[in-house]
């Protein structure tokens, strides 16, 4: 299991500390709202679509992969550089009110694959190693991955996770990985067990994103910052049958303990762990020194080493409260898109 990283730093309770079981894993049934998701299909940029040779998603899963070459992986930047982001995060105060459930508790449970899948390079070789030090193919190295993503012209670099559904095509990650200013982003690739360029399970190339209404029309809404990318098949494989997937939890009491997964701006995964609070506004928060790079990277609850749900995402930072990470609170807004996404196959 992950150890928690020496921080040094003090935590400001702003809200008291509870202990509480989790409830069990269930399949939920649709959830309030459940129209308040929107999509889009996940286009090719122009620089791209000129690219294409022949038809149909073979071709264009070609252009996407001489397009996201190791070396333009590296160069993509932070999704804290896109202009409107850090117009929004500047823009941002704390929040104030109290985060509550906004109904009954509902959970996912995860889903390992039938067989162990196998990674690209000689049979056992571990080329690189993981903070703190999951070689890959290790459970949760392969359900997490670098996403990449080109919006108003720039190529920039997220977090997402593979989640468990019936449609088993799809991953996880916070909406400002998907749009901005009204439009949807283009050339989205997942790469899970992603190191410095290395892409030991290929690329996933998306064919719908999907974001909640409230952050694609105000993307200063954070605590609706949510969003899920279904991808095509590679191989003939939907992602979830051939990797496994993480489950997912919603309307939670806040002082879960959670373990935080991102990526440094090397591209090695990393952790943080620890209870979450009431960041007031519908959004919570955790001692976590993670940066922009790691945005998009899943809190997960019930985690076992392997396995657990996800129930927060690394978000967003007050430039004052830097050692603070802070996430949408999962209520609703999360049940809604799930919902919205679960059955839909690649």
């Amino acid at each position: 299991m992950p150890r928690k990283l020496p921080r040094g730093l003090a935590v400001v309770a702003m809200a008291a500390l509870v202990t509480l079981a989790a409830p069990n894993a269930v399949h939920a049934g649709p959830a309030p709202g459940n129209g308040s998701a929107v999509s889009g299909v996940a286009e090719l940029s122009p620089e791209v679509a000129r690219t294409v040779t022949g038809a149909g998603a073979e071709a264009r899963q070609r252009a996407l992969a001489e397009y996201w070459t190791p070396a333009r992986m590296r160069a993509a930047r932070p999704e804290s550089e896109i202009p409107a982001v850090r117009a929004a995060r500047a823009a941002r105060q704390p929040a104030q009110g109290v985060t509550r459930p906004q109904g009954p508790a509902g959970a996912i449970a995860p889903a390992a694959p039938a067989d162990e899948p196998r990674a690209a390079g000689p049979a056992g070789a571990s080329p690189t190693l993981y903070y703190p030090n999951y070689p890959v193919g290790h459970p949760v190295a392969r359900t997490i991955g670098r996403v990449f993503f080109t919006l108003n012209g720039g190529n920039y670099t997220c977090v997402a996770t593979i989640v468990n559904t019936e449609g088993k095509s799809s991953v996880w990650t916070a909406a400002h990985c998907l749009t901005g200013g009204g439009a949807w982003a283009t050339n989205w690739a997942f790469v899970p067990n992603y190191s410095s360029g290395s892409a030991p399970y290929g690329i996933w190339y998306a064919t719908q994103l999907w974001a909640t209404n409230a952050f694609f029309n105000n993307n200063s809404d954070f605590a609706n910052d949510v969003g899920s990318a279904v991808l095509g098949r590679v191989n003939g494989w939907r992602i979830c049958d051939y990797l496994g997937g993480q489950g997912i939890a919603w309307n939670y009491p806040i002082g879960q303990y959670v373990y935080a997964f991102g990526y440094d701006g090397a591209g090695r995964l990393v952790a943080e762990n620890g209870p979450t609070y009431d960041g007031g506004g519908g959004t919570i928060y955790m001692v976590n020194s993670m940066t922009g790079t790691s945005s998009g990277g899943p809190w997960l609850i019930n985690f076992d080493g392997s396995w657990g749900q996800i129930n927060g995402h690394s978000d967003f930072k007050y430039n004052t409260l830097p050692q603070y990470m802070f996430s949408p609170y999962y209520g609703n807004q999360v049940a809604s898109l799930y919902n919205a996404v679960r059955n839909i196959s690649s």
